[in-house]
């Protein structure tokens, strides 16, 4: 019988689990629960506003009703539902946004891979059509457009300086043969990792060539949309205020925005996003016009009806509680930001890439190249040493080929990597803070970063004064591998 880690399964359990695990956030969420000692601050959640909803709007929820257990109609959201958040999109969005506009899904991902679907079904996009996508990006947008809807990601690698400029985009546009050209331009902003808002005059610059230069269709991916600081001074700007957007004849079947309540509100696991779009075909697709709506697979559930409805309609001092809330939110992000920046500076040796006046929505992305050991052994995928075993990873010892080392001797316990193709030098400085300091952080090339050595660190994932405690714990473990 083989020894059984922290969370009571043996080795080729563990091995299984991760197997079925391809999200490298979701990989870290894996290993936290294996291990709860572990703080996990590479995946991307938001718990600042739990005790806000918590007093005004879950514990006052009342029980279910035969009603709520029905399918709601239709699927991708009732009228009401996206009329109320439609109401609260528009001081951001634009005072146009109709509910029409709005398609219900179980999260952004599904968002994402519906307007992907919806674009190949109205003829947009063929098998194997590229996507081009500043980088470093979100990974999830491969399985997006990769997995099921066959397409392929490209990305454009930011400079040193992590800036997006349109020299950028067209040297990855133009490079290919012309046949083979992208397709689709998505961009994420606020942006995921590096949190900044892009600058509306670049963004003027962007939509405008995409749109009379190329026959690009565009996404915008605004799921952080709310997440801003009171300090920054370039303020976000959806794609629908763009005057690219509004001045073009052709943007309204060419531009498409997806938004979700996993990050502002901080509800990830209720898995509730939005697809907005304005081209009558895309929309005949998602609606389903000639068949299922694209959203039957993944729909905008009774249950999200159930309590995010309550969320929207929760009246506070005769105004929307949610519209008030994304006000007050400004306010408590900055005080998480401050806090975990200020943890940050205190450490001395922990850089991170930053300019005064911009914004961060819940991220920092830590600059740890000067730790990278460019001699760390090659670990291959399906034998990498990555979960600790009572307190010990692999020390060298045999193994069988199925994750069962030997049982003499302590550490020999042997599992998959976490993270595959982001380079050894990555996966060491990685698996070195987790096993030293007790924290995970989101390597950056599994974000599409074009260097190792780059960290993303979710400062909104747990309460500030675990985020600082986590902070100094990893300066300690840097501060001694320098030694």
């Amino acid at each position: 019988m083989p020894p059984r880690n922290l969370s009571g399964r043996t080795p080729a359990e563990v091995i299984a689990l991760l197997a079925r695990t391809t999200d490298p956030e979701r990989r870290l969420s894996v290993e936290q629960q294996l291990f709860p000692d572990l703080v996990n601050l590479g995946t991307a959640e938001n718990v600042l506003l739990f005790q806000q909803m918590n007093d005004k709007v879950f514990s006052k929820l009342r029980g279910l009703t035969e009603q709520d257990l029905r399918y709601s109609v239709p699927i991708y959201g009732t009228e009401k539902m996206r009329e109320d958040i439609a109401e609260l999109l528009r001081p951001q969005f634009g005072a146009d946004l109709g509910r029409d506009d709005l398609f219900g899904t179980s999260g952004v991902s599904a968002a994402l891979e519906c307007l992907a679907f919806a674009l190949k079904k109205t003829g947009t996009l063929s098998d194997g059509d590229r996507v081009l996508l500043p980088a470093p990006f979100w990974q999830g947008f491969k399985w997006c457009f990769e997995q099921r809807p066959g397409l392929e990601c490209v990305p454009a690698y930011l400079g040193a300086d992590f800036e997006l400029t349109l020299d950028l985009l067209q040297q990855a546009y133009y490079w290919p043969q012309p046949q083979e050209r992208p397709k689709l331009l998505v961009l994420t902003n606020p942006n995921n990792p590096l949190g900044v808002n892009y600058d509306k005059d670049l963004l003027e610059k962007i939509y405008t060539w995409a749109l009379t230069q190329t026959d690009m269709h565009i996404i915008s991916d605004e799921m952080y949309a709310h997440s801003q600081l009171q300090t920054s001074q370039r303020p976000f700007v959806s794609a629908f205020a763009l005057d690219a957007y509004r001045d073009d004849p052709t943007a309204r079947d060419r531009v498409h925005v997806v938004w979700g309540f996993a990050k502002d509100f901080g509800l990830s696991g209720f898995k509730a996003g939005v697809a907005i779009t304005r081209n009558s075909a895309v929309k005949d697709v998602l609606n389903g016009t000639d068949g299922e709506p694209y959203s039957w697979f993944s729909p905008f559930d009774s249950l999200k009806h159930y309590v995010i409805g309550s969320l929207l309609e929760t009246q506070d001092t005769g105004r929307s509680f949610a519209a008030e809330l994304m006000d007050e939110y400004r306010t408590i992000l900055t005080g998480a930001f401050d806090s975990a920046r200020t943890a940050l500076d205190e450490a001395k040796n922990i850089p991170y890439v930053f300019r005064e006046g911009q914004n961060s929505a819940q991220f920092f992305w830590l600059d740890l190249r000067e730790y990278l050991r460019q001699d760390a052994p090659e670990i291959p995928y399906e034998r990498g040493p990555h979960f600790p075993y009572n307190g010990h990873t692999y020390n060298g010892g045999a193994h069988d080929g199925n994750g069962n080392g030997d049982s003499r001797r302590p550490g020999d316990l042997r599992l998959p990597v976490l993270f595959s193709g982001i380079g050894s030098a990555e996966s060491e400085l990685f698996q070195y803070i987790k096993d030293h300091a007790g924290v995970q952080l989101l390597p950056g090339r599994t974000l599409s970063a074009h260097d190792q050595g780059y960290f993303r660190l979710c400062f909104t994932a747990f309460a500030e004064q675990t985020i600082r405690e986590a902070i100094q714990r990893i300066s300690q473990a840097l501060a001694d591998r320098s030694h």
